[in-house]
């Protein structure tokens, strides 16, 4: 494959991290407030450390997705109800009747947008495979 061919993946790649860097340039102080509500200093940090590293990066990475997953995970409390996790306490700690519930469930649903355009994009830049090419 000829490095000209490579160009419009590696654009598309800085087209998901530009839509990553925009929502959290609209969204970092609300999305670490909720990490700490929802998971306590620990997910802060994670999700700080992670907003970090998205602001320096040069492209979005397969670990930053996951991060981005992850923190969809934690907004939809996915976890919430294993005893064992922090996420379950810290619910419980949440009056239902709060208005941070609605911005919560408000972020949840941009953060899924977004992660919804970055598969988009993401199955626009892999090939077919051998099935459909054969079909």
């Amino acid at each position: 494959m000829s490095p000209r061919q490579r160009k419009p993946a590696a654009r598309m790649g800085d087209a998901d991290l530009g839509a990553v860097r925009t929502f959290i340039a609209e969204h970092a102080d609300a999305l670490l407030h909720a990490s700490r509500l929802l998971g306590g200093p620990p997910a802060r940090r994670r999700y700080g450390a992670l907003i970090g590293e998205i602001r320096g990066a040069t492209r979005l990475t397969r670990r930053m997705r996951q991060g981005l997953v992850d923190l969809h995970a934690l907004l939809t409390l996915q976890n919430v109800g294993d005893p064992d996790r922090i996420e379950t306490a810290c619910c419980a700690e949440i009056d239902p009747a709060d208005p941070v519930v609605e911005d919560i469930c408000c972020l949840a649903d941009a953060l899924w947008d977004l992660l919804a355009e970055i598969a988009r994009g993401a199955a626009q830049d892999d090939p077919p495979a051998d099935s459909a090419l054969a079909a």
